[in-house]
C-alpha cells in the first residue's frame, strides 16, 4: 500500500504538473490568439495589394490600347509618307523634264 507521505506527494507532483500545464495551455492559448490578430492584419493588407494590382492592371490596359493606337497613327503617317515621296518623285521627274524642255528651247 502507499503510504500517506507518499500519496500526497505524488497528488502534489500531479497537481504541479496539472499548473504547469495550464500556465502552457493558457500561453498558446494567448499565442494562437495573437496569431489570429496578425492574420487578420495580414489579411487587410492583401486586400490592399491586391486593389493596388488590380489598379495598376486597367493602367496597363489603358497604357496598352493607348500604345495599339499610336501604333495604327504610326503605320497610317508611314502611308502618307510614302505617298508624299512618290509625289515629290513625280514632281522631281516633271521639274526635270521641264528643265530639259525650256534647255531644248533655248538652244534652239
Amino acid at each position: 500500500m502507499i503510504e500517506l507521505g507518499g500519496f500526497l506527494g505524488l497528488a502534489g507532483l500531479m497537481i504541479g504538473l496539472f499548473a504547469w500545464l495550464r500556465q502552457d495551455v493558457d500561453g498558446l492559448r494567448r499565442e494562437v490568439s495573437g496569431l489570429r490578430d496578425e492574420v487578420g492584419v495580414l489579411r487587410g493588407e492583401v486586400g490592399v495589394l491586391r486593389g493596388e494590382v488590380n489598379g495598376l492592371r486597367g493602367e496597363v490596359n489603358g497604357l496598352r490600347d493607348e500604345v495599339n493606337g499610336l501604333r495604327g497613327e504610326v503605320n497610317g503617317l508611314r502611308g502618307e509618307v510614302g505617298e508624299l515621296r512618290e509625289r515629290m518623285a513625280r514632281l522631281e521627274g516633271l521639274l526635270e523634264g521641264l528643265r530639259e524642255a525650256i534647255s531644248g528651247r533655248h538652244a534652239a
